[in-house]
């Protein structure tokens, strides 16, 4: 595993992060024959997935939808930038970064809001040796050298490593670039493998962004080698901070920093049959959002208060508005 610190100021490093975290082949799930709309969803079991598979079972009828598997935002942009998808889940934070060095990135448009990505900061519960020194060549601890650090908060992980996971790469350079913690960054391709990073004592943190409640912690037993600090640093547009629980962790009132993701389309012509399919799909949604609150799906759809509200970012069906940086795309745009 390679600790790794990449600037993310111009097109070339955003290319090369993006190549990173789509190292690992695409999965698609078992799909129907025929497949109207490609979805890039996130890796198998985790809430983006989820999310598109309640999609199919309440708006299935209008629009056969094929879910592929993939490591997240980033890697769901580089899919719909290369046509590879035509619809894909992805944090409004990734847009806005990645819009000035991808023109079909800028061209996206929002089909419907969705769930907010929590950032998970996971250490462990009885803490991280830290400081230890080393025999020179060899790796190996000196004994009796070090000494033992529980990370409670975000901002006590100033200077220590930390294995990130999907998206969790572009968000936290961002982060950086703005709260300068010195964090040293290590690339780790799914939530497990960051875990026994962790657990091995190669880095005092893991951070992940994953919806509510995040599958791999929900499954940790109460008492377990895990715990998760707050995120005690302020946060600005397009993040929040919000307050969560996970009581098998014995976290409560955690605060979290809290990113906006949103189901973006390709930009296709209104009256294409993509165009109809996209419009059918987003009609059919707003329709049976309450049903998706209310019925037994999941509980991330209860944070979508107005199916319209798309962060500013372009709307599937709206009259184009001008995005900073964004080509137009005016003729595009459904009608």
């Amino acid at each position: 595993m390679i600790t790794t610190r990449f600037p993310i100021s111009t097109p070339s490093h955003v290319l090369a992060l993006a190549l990173l975290v789509s190292a690992p082949a695409i999965a698609a799930e078992a799909t129907p024959q025929v497949c109207d709309l490609r979805v890039a969803s996130g890796p198998t079991g985790k809430v983006y997935e989820q999310v598109v598979r309640d999609v199919r079972a309440v708006c299935g009828s209008v629009a056969t939808l094929c879910t592929l598997n993939s490591q997240g935002g980033v890697q769901n942009l580089q899919m719909l930038s290369a046509n590879e998808a035509e619809l894909g889940l992805v944090q409004i934070d990734l847009l806005h970064k990645l819009k000035d060095s991808d023109s079909n990135v800028a061209a996206l448009k929002a089909v419907m809001p969705l769930h907010a990505n929590l950032l998970h900061v996971i250490t462990l519960a009885d803490g991280s040796m830290v400081d230890a020194q080393t025999v020179p060549g060899t790796g190996t601890r000196v004994p009796f050298t070090g000494r033992k650090m529980v990370f409670g908060k975000y901002s006590d992980l100033r200077g220590r490593s930390v294995a990130l996971v999907g998206s969790a790469q572009l968000t936290a350079q961002m982060l950086e670039e703005h709260k300068n913690f010195e964090l040293r960054f290590v690339s780790a391709d799914s939530d497990e493998q960051a875990l026994a990073l962790l657990r091995k004592g190669d880095v005092q943190a893991v951070l992940s962004l994953a919806g509510w409640p995040m599958p791999v912690l929900a499954r940790q037993t109460a008492g377990g080698d895990l715990r998760l600090a707050d995120f005690d640093v302020a946060a600005r547009a397009p993040y929040r901070v919000v307050k969560r629980n996970y009581q098998n962790l014995g976290a409560l009132n955690l605060t979290m920093l809290a990113v906006p993701n949103l189901l973006v389309s390709r930009s296709f012509k209104a009256d294409g049959k993509q165009g109809q399919r996209v419009s059918a799909l987003q009609a059919c949604l707003t329709q049976q959002l309450d049903e998706l609150k209310d019925g037994r799906y999941l509980a991330a759809w209860k944070e979508i208060h107005d199916p319209a509200d798309t962060q500013g970012w372009p709307r599937w069906g709206a009259v184009p508005t001008p995005v900073p940086g964004a080509t137009d795309t005016r003729k595009h745009a459904s009608k």
